[in-house]
């Protein structure tokens, strides 16, 4: 009797906080957040293969978030450091971010087709000359 009584609260416990609406999130406007990277020990050098691009990306889209992964051989986002630089980004040709993080995650877009572009300055804002362009289509 007492097991058939434990089984009977423990059904009405899940029935209490089992079956609640799924909450949605809030709408946000446009937002990027960096990323946690993992560095390589500081005096291991990048080997590249003749022909590589210097500035490489990888995106990957979900829902109204797109996954940007920088690789950069020659430019280090860590502070005090040769060659430190950072990202300035443009969505739909403005300036949205300048981001100090290889990878970053852009949120809130509004659905449709939005131009990316990557430029990448050192902390003076002065050009390394590697710029990435690519379309995102949010559904």
């Amino acid at each position: 009797m007492k097991i058939a009584y434990m089984i009977t609260i423990l059904l009405a416990l899940q029935m209490l906080f089992g079956c609640k609406k799924d909450i949605p999130e809030p709408e946000m406007q446009f937002k990027v957040i960096p990323m946690a990277t993992v560095h390589a020990e500081d005096d291991l050098p990048v080997l590249m293969e003749k022909g590589q691009d210097r500035f490489m990306v990888q995106h990957h889209i979900k829902e109204d978030r797109v996954f940007v992964e920088c690789i950069l051989p020659d430019i280090t986002f860590r502070e005090n450091s040769p060659n430190q630089g950072k990202i300035i980004l443009y969505v739909d040709g403005k300036k949205k971010e300048e981001i100090t993080t290889a990878a970053f995650i852009i949120k809130g877009l509004p659905e449709g087709n939005h131009q990316i572009r990557l430029e990448v300055v050192n902390l003076k804002n002065e050009p390394y000359h590697l710029q990435k362009e690519f379309t995102v289509s949010i559904p």
